[in-house]
């Protein structure tokens, strides 16, 4: 019986401290986390901006590709939104000549992780949302914003191929 309860006390210690070694989650837009982690990912030129009200930064990649990153689904507070999501953005210009429309659902076909959507002015607009509301590590929303990234950098490729560029 105390092998038993001493055993039980050992498993609820080593539990506990296991608990407390979990890494704290992001549950809410902050830009200088956004910025840091899209910087440890090789983006430059940070600048802060806003889109409808909520922060943003807007990025270069090194291969000169333009983005942004917004907060979304926010809730207005007394100082600063409350934001539980985090939105890519990038656009692009396939050029003249090239069947726009037929380019965006090409995009939408191969590239399901992200969203494209053609605009009023003829551009390409792609949007990833990434849900944190529930809370994810640093790890998993670094990996998102890369993945975003890695999709931007494919479509300008595709579109630009598509363009004859």
């Amino acid at each position: 019986m105390k092998v038993a309860c001493l055993a039980l006390a050992i498993g609820l210690l080593v539990s506990g401290a296991a608990r407390a070694a979990e890494p704290a989650l992001v549950d809410h837009w902050s830009g200088p986390l956004v910025q840091r982690l899209l910087q440890s990912l090789g983006a430059t030129d940070s600048r802060q901006t806003q889109l409808a009200g909520a922060p943003g930064l807007l990025e270069r990649t090194s291969s000169g590709l333009s983005f942004g990153v917004y907060a979304k689904a926010c809730a207005p507070a007394a100082a600063e939104p409350y934001c539980r999501g985090v939105e890519g953005l990038a656009s692009f210009d396939p050029g003249r000549g090239a069947d726009r429309a037929a380019l965006v659902d090409r995009l939408n076909r191969r590239y399901a992780a992200g969203k494209f959507m053609l605009e009023a002015d003829g551009s390409i607009r792609l949007t990833r949302y990434i849900d944190i509301d529930a809370g994810v590590t640093e790890a998993n929303l670094r990996a998102q914003l890369g993945e975003f990234i890695a999709l931007a950098e494919a479509t300008k490729d595709a579109v630009w191929v598509t363009a004859g560029r």
